[in-house]
């Protein structure tokens, strides 16, 4: 497979000449995500029309504005295949929020589909299978393999072929409008790429106030050591010892010598993870309790009744309840007695079926 790796701002003005020409592009991420490095950020950009084919090295240039210029344009259409991430990462790094999307994976869902992922689809679809050896490769190493590239570029190179096929049967099932609805609906989303926080640790609320506490301090002290050492923060020390010691500190220098399975930088740092364990003894995160919701015994009756109606709906149409209607806006449903929870597809096709 053809493509142009596009490594300085000269090849980077012709792809983007070309690319601007095009009504519809394929586009996928190549990130680093704390995975072998500390933090997020995008090393290669794939693109393909229907003649060409790049890979635009993120990394290399440092810069991409003129790129960027075209995922802000409306005029020419992006497709992606699970766009939540690429989206997050490309208004983190570059406050780029692209317009004209077409998701392939959420579209499938609307036809039915239940392998949803790009190497099912592809399999389906095309009869070729998506290789999986680079998965989890360390796309931040320069130079890149030949093997690795054309691996990238693979998972453009049939997005607009895929697209063609499942806009044709969104069209015979007459979803189109849904799934455009949906797009630009996610155009409008707030992306904010958020890290994980001390609180997002499974089992923090089970902690007791000076523990949370605790928790946070070595939290914070992890991240800051994972950046010194430019290390994803599982690499310094997983969760489950970071729990543990919030709750039951080591209590001599051989029981820290002594912790398995944690990074060299924290044993070197011993002194810092008991300032941060003495601090936190003095400190106390409580937190609100959280409350259920409450409902009424009508509102029960009506939740049941949606709860029906989706299953009905979801069985006639054939795609998954969830897209009929989700928990947050059967509740709101209930609770607001409004419908301005509903998209414009969803209010009609309720609409439709009570009737019926």
């Amino acid at each position: 497979m053809n493509f142009i790796y596009v490594e300085n701002q000269t090849l980077l003005a012709t792809a983007c000449n070309e690319l601007k020409q095009a009504s519809v592009i394929g586009v996928d991420l190549e990130c680093e995500n704390n995975l072998h490095h500390y933090g997020t950020k995008i090393s290669l950009i794939q693109l393909s029309t229907t003649t060409q084919h790049w890979i635009v090295d993120v990394i290399k240039l440092k810069t991409i504005d003129p790129l960027l210029e075209i995922f802000s344009a409306p005029k020419v259409q992006k497709i992606f295949h699970d766009v939540s991430f690429d989206l997050r990462i490309l208004h983190h790094q570059f406050g780029c929020r692209p317009k004209n999307i077409f998701d392939t994976q959420l579209a499938a869902l609307f036809i039915g589909k239940k392998e949803i992922g790009l190497g099912p689809l592809l399999q389906e679809y095309f009869k070729i299978k998506k290789e999986q050896k680079f998965q989890m490769a360390d796309w931040t190493k320069r130079p890149l393999t030949k093997e690795m590239l054309l691996y990238a570029i693979k998972d453009t190179a049939y997005l607009i072929p895929l697209r063609n096929l499942i806009k044709e049967e969104l069209i015979k099932k007459n979803r189109l409008s849904w799934v455009e609805e949906e797009f630009s609906l996610i155009e409008k989303n707030n992306w904010e790429h958020k890290e994980m926080s001390y609180s997002d640790v499974k089992g923090f609320r089970n902690l007791l106030p000076q523990e949370r506490a605790i928790l946070k301090r070595l939290f914070l002290l992890r991240e800051k050591l994972a950046k010194q050492v430019d290390r994803p923060p599982h690499y310094i020390m997983s969760t489950k010892p970071l729990l543990a010691i919030s709750q039951d500190p080591p209590k001599s220098l051989t029981e820290w010598n002594s912790l398995k399975s944690v990074h060299p930088v924290v044993k070197r740092s011993i002194p810092l993870f008991q300032e941060a364990i003495s601090k936190g003894k003095t400190e106390q995160i409580i937190l609100p309790e959280l409350k259920a919701k409450r409902y009424a015994p009508e509102q029960r009756e009506q939740l049941n009744e949606l709860m029906i109606l989706r299953e009905k709906i979801s069985k006639k149409i054939g795609i998954d309840g969830y897209l009929v209607l989700n928990q947050d806006q059967m509740q709101d449903l209930v609770l607001s007695k409004t419908h301005r929870s509903l998209h414009n597809w969803q209010e009609k096709l309720l609409q439709e079926f009570k009737k019926s």
